[in-house]
């Protein structure tokens, strides 16, 4: 794994500040179990309305667990006044979803002027065990001069 160097000496703290704004994530209880230059790890735990017919975590939930995921991790190595933004992902399920907790870790393999390159993973974790159910790449654009605060977001665009 490369190791990269953050821009922002306060990385953490603006990365957990933007976690903390989206509200699909606190509607799914996720939360940001780690964040390290470059690395980010979110994890959510069983619930039954994030399943599916057969009773495992939800694709869709799996893929934005992943999305998040790398989102953060590109986002941790962006300077000051920048925010995030998904370019594509391309994901592919490995096995089901089927476990107490899912955890999502992403790792930045490249990181251009604009757009970061990412591979991420999710894990289903079962009595001690972790089921490798998603893998994918991930891009991501760095939005320079674009604030990651709530007050620029929907509700501006529309006024």
């Amino acid at each position: 794994m490369t190791v990269f160097q953050a821009q922002n000496p306060n990385f953490e703290q603006v990365v957990r500040d933007s976690f903390s704004r989206q509200p699909f994530m606190e509607f799914i209880g996720a939360h940001l179990d780690m964040i390290k230059p470059g690395v980010c790890e979110i994890v959510v735990e069983r619930q039954q309305g994030l399943t599916q017919q057969h009773g495992f975590f939800h694709g869709g939930l799996v893929s934005s667990l992943a999305d998040s995921a790398a989102g953060y991790a590109a986002y941790s190595l962006y300077p000051e006044n920048s925010t995030v933004l998904t370019v594509d992902f391309k994901v592919n399920f490995l096995n089901p979803s089927d476990g107490e907790r899912l955890r999502a870790r992403s790792e930045v393999i490249r990181a251009g002027k604009k757009i970061y390159h990412l591979k991420g993973d999710v894990y289903a974790e079962r009595d001690g065990q972790n089921i490798h159910c998603l893998t994918g790449l991930f891009s991501m654009m760095c939005l320079l001069g674009k604030s990651d605060a709530p007050n620029l977001g929907r509700e501006a665009r529309t006024a």
